[in-house]
């Protein structure tokens, strides 16, 4: 629990419900960004393994730059839905919005569950979403509590099946392997995530938020 938010509990509990209990009125998504992936190859060919030898990789790298994944996970599916861009910054993510926009059929609102940092929350941000009213709807995790989100379960997945020991010989080369992986996931692995351990501690919160709110009812009373 982060006490750097001092409205960490109302909020976490109400992302946790938001995710146990979508919206029906449109998709709701995880949205973050995978900053940092690193391009690289190997030095020297790697060589297979053969009868009384195991495999071996070359440790050394040449390093080719950096990438980053915009991704939403889709909570009712567990679809994903991604760009791979050299730079994350908010025309970076208005292009992710225009990307959902454009998947989503009309008339249904896109719910997002989002980190408030500035990439989110800037002007031109404010000003995409303010030409579309009815169409975008934030929701706000508590500062410094990405975990809460599902998305950051799949950038797990992400790291260990698909950018652990990959060989990326330039930036259009990191491109296509994540998106071909993200096409794999959602044709073949795609399923909705639940809580599970998680579920005790919303628990917790819940009860814990209950008896903040029966205190502050109690209060003025007392005065």
């Amino acid at each position: 629990m982060d006490e750097r938010d001092p409205a960490f509990v109302p909020k976490a509990v109400e992302i946790m419900e938001l995710q146990l209990h979508p919206p029906t009125d449109g998709p709701l998504f995880n949205v973050d960004e995978k900053t940092g992936i690193g391009v690289r190859e190997p030095t020297a060919p790697g060589r297979p393994a053969a009868p009384g030898r195991p495999a071996r990789r070359e440790f050394e790298y040449a390093r080719h730059g950096t990438a980053s994944l915009l991704a939403a996970f889709h909570v009712q599916t567990g679809r994903v839905h991604g760009l791979v861009r050299q730079r994350h910054r908010s025309a970076e993510f208005i292009e992710l919005l225009r990307l959902l926009d454009g998947r989503v059929p009309k008339g249904q609102v896109i719910h997002l569950i989002l980190d408030p940092v500035r990439l989110h929350c800037s002007a031109e941000v404010a000003v995409y979403v303010a030409y579309r009213p009815w169409r975008f709807r934030f929701h706000w995790l508590p500062v410094h509590a990405s975990w809460l989100s599902f998305i950051e379960v799949w950038f797990a997945a992400l790291s260990k099946k698909c950018l652990k020991r990959s060989e990326l010989a330039d930036f259009a080369a990191a491109e296509r392997h994540i998106t071909d992986f993200i096409a794999t996931y959602n044709a073949h692995h795609a399923h909705p995530f639940s809580w599970r351990k998680g579920i005790r501690f919303y628990q917790r919160l819940k009860a814990k938020l209950a008896a903040s709110q029966a205190l502050d009812a109690v209060l003025p009373l007392a005065a």
